[in-house]
């Protein structure tokens, strides 16, 4: 708890955070998902919805580096990533910890999601190598997977932003004058004012929705 009360509290009162919110569309890629769930499990692999959103992630990164970058507070330079290491939010025993999918741009849906379920069982277990929880440039906290829906997640400071996933509900929109049921999910992004102005993390989120509404965009990614 002293660890996480110190990386809080520094995030916190240094960088000036900020929070946006939208919602996605994510009724196509989830028919995709449970498509392909079995043929992953006959793998040993467990496909969630969160190897999807960190490629949309990583897509939306890729159009604005911005995000996918850190403040030297010291230097008064903004150090952009050429990587793209993201962290990923786990709730554990002890506390949170946020274990770290290194050069997720060049790994597949399957890879990710097969990292993604061993770092959360090392995280659990506490077996998890100090080495997995460091050198992140954009975070993810998956809140959804709890039950929230909106959030206002804090940056894992040093990194500039953090995008927040709530639960996937169905929900009834209007679609070509119709009234349809849909299956939306729930995004907010919070970032670095000093590094990020508003408009920069509303077109990084317009980026992450659209590929999510588009799986074929996220497959041309893999």
């Amino acid at each position: 708890r002293r660890s996480i009360a110190k990386a809080m509290v520094k995030s916190k009162f240094t960088a000036h955070h900020v929070t946006t919110m939208d919602e996605a569309d994510v009724t196509e890629l989830w028919k995709i998902r449970e498509k392909e769930k079995k043929a992953a499990e006959k793998k040993g692999i467990k496909l969630t919805i969160l190897p999807f959103i960190i490629k949309a992630v990583i897509a939306g990164l890729v159009e604005h580096p911005y995000l996918n970058a850190s403040l030297d507070d010291e230097n008064e330079e903004i150090i952009l990533k050429k990587y793209f290491n993201i962290g990923v939010a786990t709730d554990t025993p002890e506390g949170l910890m946020v274990p770290v999918v290194k050069n997720a741009k060049d790994k597949s849906i399957l890879q990710l999601a097969e990292e993604l379920t061993k770092l959360a069982e090392k995280a659990r277990d506490r077996t998890i190598d100090l080495a997995d929880l460091k050198g992140g440039t954009f975070t993810i906290s998956n809140y959804g997977a709890l039950g929230g829906i909106y959030a206002t997640p804090i940056i894992n400071y040093p990194e500039v932003a953090i995008l927040g996933v709530g639960k996937i509900r169905e929900m009834p929109v209007v679609r070509n004058g119709k009234l349809v049921v849909r299956k939306i999910l729930s995004l907010a992004l919070s970032f670095d004012h000093r590094v990020v102005d508003g408009g920069e993390g509303a077109r990084f989120l317009n980026t992450v929705i659209a590929h999510l509404e588009d799986p074929d965009l996220i497959l041309l990614e893999t």
